[in-house]
């Protein structure tokens, strides 16, 4: 199950000036006045509200089902593993889960935030009930519930919080021991990317309930319209980090990179995840949906160890972006192919090019150039304009991306990787089973 990625569609489907249909937009007409229209409006809402009242119940329902007996299975496995472990556990658990549910119909599809208050509320529930119970009953349930609350990002952190305050309130509350702390970073956040710029390896050491060390990695694909997180887990050292991460990306694009303290903390702020709720991508793996709550909040505790060396958030820096990449790419053109004729509307062209080339996500990746970058522009740009158009704009790809390369002092070799791209040649990691774009792919460059 897969919801739309938020991307700009206020404005029409581009018209060119070879095209002169007009479509006027449909009417809709009610029989009888203003009075009826008004009840048809009202009796409809109440309709819908109540669809989706019970859509809600039945998703809950579902939500709950599900987390009951893997709470359950979670409570009898604690005795013989360690934090660590039982932590790891949790995850994948939670990730298959969530894959099956996500293969759900629609009425019956229950997102991730959804099924983790249901596993926070399951775990609650098994804490209550063994309180009221034997003697340390609680224990294996307290430390289930306790990993919930160390993964989970806000606001489900909030929520996992009141649960444990109400749980200390209930008779025998007062047995529970602290709740520990949220993830404890150990050392300094690195970073690394590849050769085209947009893709990041982003490792933080963390301090495990077991005292020990490990490093967590965010693979982070900006390639897109936006910064996605492609890929995360943990590794015992930031050698196996970097080694995993240069696997996804391809020798090509990863040769020879290392990974260095963060020097620039205000694009680190724009590429780490973030709660997204209705507006995430979708189309998530298994093994995407394993992480998905741990890598948001472990990210909080990196975005909350680089505050003090943050910088506040600006416009696009000085350079390169949809403002100013028109007039210089057309300068570029004029100086380089001043032997081949150029459309009369060149400059719509360039402009719209420009616009489409950066969507959203961080400003400072406007300049960034790769494969997979080329392959997701022409999928937009197919999608967005009307067919001559949008075969106009994808004409001056091929240069625009030389002029980047250029700019960018790409290597050849690496720039070469994109021209097929540019020329319109399908890129086997772009589109997704229902057509759209698979912005969540690990593409190796």
């Amino acid at each position: 199950m897969t919801y739309p990625v938020a991307v700009p569609v206020s404005r029409k489907r581009k018209k060119t000036r070879k095209s002169s249909r007009k479509y006027r937009p449909e009417t809709y007409t009610s029989r009888g006045g203003p009075g009826a229209q008004q009840q048809e409006l009202a009796a409809a809402m109440a309709g819908l509200g109540e669809y989706r009242r019970q859509r809600d119940e039945r998703r809950a329902s579902l939500a709950a089902a599900a987390a009951r007996p893997m709470i359950a299975g979670l409570v009898g496995l604690a005795a013989s593993q360690s934090d660590s472990d039982l932590e790891d556990e949790l995850c994948v658990r939670i990730g298959t889960a969530l894959g099956e549910l996500d293969d759900a119909p629609i009425d019956d599809h229950v997102g991730p935030n959804a099924f983790a208050n249901a596993v926070i509320d399951a775990a609650v529930k098994v804490v209550g009930t063994t309180l009221a119970g034997e003697v340390d009953g609680w224990t294996h349930a307290w430390r289930v519930l306790t990993a919930i609350t160390g993964i989970v990002n806000y606001p489900l952190s909030e929520h996992a919080m009141e649960s444990i305050d109400d749980l200390r309130a209930r008779p025998g509350g007062d047995l529970l021991p602290e709740t520990p702390a949220g993830p404890i970073i150990t050392g300094p956040v690195v970073w690394t990317r590849d050769a085209y710029g947009s893709r990041f390896g982003i490792a933080a050491p963390f301090r495990t309930g077991d005292g020990l060390d490990r490093w967590y990695l965010w693979d982070i694909d900006a390639c897109g319209h936006d910064a996605f997180t492609v890929h995360n887990r943990y590794h015992a050292t930031p050698d196996e980090a970097l080694a995993d991460w240069q696997a996804g990306v391809g020798a090509p694009a990863a040769d020879g990179t290392v990974l260095a303290a963060v020097d620039d903390p205000g694009l680190l702020d724009d590429l780490m995840p973030r709660e997204q709720g209705m507006m995430r991508p979708g189309g998530e793996n298994v093994e995407q949906f394993a992480e998905y709550h741990r890598s948001k909040r472990l990210a909080e505790a990196v975005l909350d160890a680089i505050e003090p060396a943050r910088p506040h958030r600006t416009s696009a820096p000085a350079g390169l972006d949809r403002t100013t990449a028109p007039t210089l790419f057309a300068t570029w053109l004029r100086e380089h192919r001043p032997d081949r004729s150029q459309p009369e509307d060149l400059e719509e062209l360039v402009t719209e090019l420009a616009d489409s080339w950066h969507i959203s996500g961080p400003a400072g990746l406007y300049h960034t150039c790769s494969p997979h970058r080329v392959a997701l522009a022409v999928e937009h740009i197919r999608g967005y304009y009307q067919d001559d158009f949008a075969a106009d704009v994808i004409a001056l790809l091929p240069d625009w991306t030389a002029w980047l390369a250029d700019r960018n002092a790409t290597p050849a070799h690496l720039a070469d990787r994109c021209r097929p791209y540019a020329h319109g040649e399908p890129h086997k990691a772009v589109s997704a089973d229902d057509g759209r774009p698979d912005y969540l792919a690990r593409t190796t460059e």
